[in-house]
């Protein structure tokens, strides 16, 4: 024991040995704690608001509450030329959440765009917009305004994320409502800590989005998507409809696509990016669960979303646990292929059938028309199905060959039963086999 500690012990008559129980807050006090946790962030990073005759400075907890009156000034500390913008965005955030006055031949979407723009646009902008729906959130005398609020919330937490000083306080902003049945608040709380998560470790989305993306994100928190979700919960979700299919549907429906619109006649199949509003429209539909392809004519389109639905997961076809076996036999097929077989069932399902949908494209009278040979296939594919667990951009970069080695190993020495991993419930019998062993 440090002598420090043996001295307050015994100048109390407390043993050593018990156990000093913490004092407990009134769980009212707590809630209120927790209510303006964002302070702390507020007196490091806010400005000064200041009224009256006098110029009094507006207490931080009355400036952190609903309003129907416009801002002076920013709530964050911003650069000068940002100040329009941001009294702009509270405006517009306002008459979105019905706390404003909304002009004739008004658009919600519009506006909605207008702040998405400004948020990836302007940095600086970010923690002002979420902290402004904060604001308009605390105190709130209407539901519907609430609602309208947390739906802002859900659509700007899968667009930009909060900045990391203020990441933590708008996490627990967030959680403090995660038990508010009123107006279906724990739902669409519970929605924005996933998406908080997921946003502040992939960064900003690079285009605003679309309309049909926006009526999407409003609906996520109610109707769970099959894009950016774990495995098990995608599967949960659709045994709700389809106890037959073994692997998500979305992986045999858009390989079916590919060929339908042609993808083994298609010049850099894989590789040449489909168009980005009709790989958006193929998407949404999906989320939807509309599982139709009419009007798509470019294979390209599915295969575009193929592969970004691999790559979305919330985590990879190939578990980061294998990683680093992946990279070390690489160029080793039996245990390569032993690496997949090992795999969850799930994951092994849809590694064996994607590879043997990849296989289909290896005969070299189709090759002559995509001029995607094994290698330009697992250059395409790799980073789909692996994930360098590194920051280091340097080993990233490096391990990369070894990733494209993996892939083009299993590619040319496994051998697999796709209608098995559809449809066979016996995961026991679902594996690959070295081409070799027959």
């Amino acid at each position: 024991m440090h002598p420090s500690n043996q001295i307050d012990c015994e100048q109390s008559n407390i043993s050593p040995n018990t156990t000093i129980r913490k004092p407990v807050l009134p769980v009212g006090l707590q809630q209120e704690i927790n209510r303006f946790a964002i302070d702390g962030f507020a007196h490091k990073y806010f400005s000064t608001h200041k009224r009256g005759l006098f110029r009094r400075r507006v207490p931080m907890n009355e400036m952190l509450k609903w309003t129907k009156d416009s801002i002076k000034q920013p709530l964050i500390m911003l650069n000068k030329d940002l100040y329009k913008d941001a009294l702009k965005c509270f405006k517009m955030i306002q008459m979105i959440m019905g706390d404003r006055t909304r002009p004739r031949h008004w658009n919600e979407i519009d506006d909605l765009q207008t702040i998405l723009t400004c948020g990836i646009t302007k940095g600086q902008m970010r923690d002002e917009i979420y902290v402004q729906i904060c604001k308009q959130l605390h105190d709130n005398p209407s539901g519907e305004s609430i609602r309208k609020g947390w739906e802002i919330l859900c659509i700007i937490s899968v667009t930009f994320p909060p900045s990391k000083n203020l990441e933590d306080y708008l996490t627990h902003f967030v959680i403090q409502n995660h038990h508010v049945a009123e107006n279906q608040v724990d739902i669409m709380s519970q929605h924005v800590s996933t998406k908080l998560k997921r946003v502040c470790i992939r960064g900003s989305k690079g285009k605003v989005l679309t309309s049909a993306e926006i009526y999407r994100a409003k609906e996520a928190p109610f109707k769970p998507s099959v894009f950016g979700e774990p495995l098990p919960f995608i599967m949960q979700l659709q045994n709700q409809t389809d106890t037959d299919l073994q692997i998500p549907k979305i992986v045999p429906f858009l390989a079916e696509t590919v060929r339908e619109t042609k993808g083994q006649l298609s010049e850099g199949i894989f590789r040449v990016p489909g168009d980005a509003d009709a790989v958006t429209d193929l998407r949404v539909r999906i989320e939807n669960g509309n599982y139709d392809a009419t009007g798509i004519t470019d294979p390209n389109v599915p295969a575009s979303l193929l592969k970004y639905w691999l790559r979305d997961l919330a985590d990879p076809i190939i578990t980061c646990e294998n990683y680093d076996d992946c990279i070390q036999y690489a160029e080793d097929p039996e245990k390569a292929i032993a690496i997949i077989n090992g795999l969850p069932d799930t994951n092994r399902r849809i590694a064996l059938f994607t590879i043997s949908f990849l296989q289909e494209f290896t005969d070299p009278a189709i090759i002559k028309h995509t001029l995607m040979n094994v290698n330009n296939l697992a250059m395409v594919f790799a980073p789909n199905f692996l994930r360098c667990p590194s920051e280091s951009l340097t080993t990233v970069f490096e391990n990369s060959k070894y990733e494209q080695a993996f892939l083009r190993t299993l590619i040319n020495e496994m051998s697999v039963n796709p209608e098995q991993c559809l449809h066979n419930p016996d995961s026991s019998t679902v594996f690959g086999i070295a081409r070799s062993s027959y």
